[in-house]
């Protein structure tokens, strides 16, 4: 808490009854005022954290990082909404070097060759909202994603995504779109080298996307 509690002077004369209803109240402000002073405000009263109670959002989210950019949103993402988590893992391991990652995405997305992915795709019927998260490659859906698309069917599910890039992200949200099946696509968000940023913006740009979702 960022005051103290000073507690609450009583006279000789006060009353039992109201030593107790004084003592409610100070409670209740020293509370409030340790509330407010938490950094985690925002998680403890956000309209879109999950749970079971009346009007709380369950939330699904997939992603597939190849740098840790999309998993390090990946996990604000869990931590702000209480939501599960599903990771896309592909077969084959993609070259560490940069230049040769990008030929063999360039490859892919040319020839039409996806790549096999270790799990079939999760069971999204008891979810409210699907957030799906990943790099930008070659200005579009990184293929992992892709291939995830095509094994998937939202079957009329809340979806949204979200991409990290390096600088421009070209037709990600509509290849996105058009890809994602039977998906009410809602509107994303891109962020820039997330992990180099300032935590403050990247939390405020995710807060601000989250509460627009839920609207929706």
């Amino acid at each position: 808490m960022t005051k103290e509690d000073k507690g609450t002077v009583m006279s000789n004369e006060t009353t039992d009854a109201n030593k107790d209803s004084l003592s409610r109240r100070g409670l209740l402000k020293v509370l409030a005022a340790g509330v407010l002073a938490a950094p985690l405000l925002p998680q403890l009263l956000s309209a879109y954290s999950t749970g079971t109670g009346a009007g709380r959002t369950k939330m699904l989210i997939i992603y597939y990082s190849f740098s840790g950019n999309t998993q390090y949103i990946a996990e604000k993402l869990r931590e702000k909404t209480g939501g599960d988590v599903f990771e896309i893992e592909t077969v084959k391991t993609y070259p560490s070097e940069y230049s040769a990652l990008t030929e063999e995405a360039k490859r892919e997305l040319q020839e039409s060759d996806l790549p096999a992915l270790k799990k079939n795709p999760p069971d999204m019927s008891s979810y409210d909202l699907i957030l799906v998260g990943g790099p930008v490659w070659w200005y579009t859906v990184a293929t992992p994603v892709m291939s995830f698309l095509r094994q998937t069917d939202f079957a009329g599910k809340k979806v949204s995504a979200f991409c990290t890039h390096e600088g421009g992200i070209g037709k990600y949200f509509p290849h996105f779109k058009e890809q994602a099946r039977n998906a009410v696509v809602l509107e994303g968000l891109d962020l820039y080298k997330p992990r180099q940023a300032k935590k403050a913006e990247v939390d405020k740009a995710l807060d601000s996307w989250l509460g627009k979702l839920q609207k929706k």
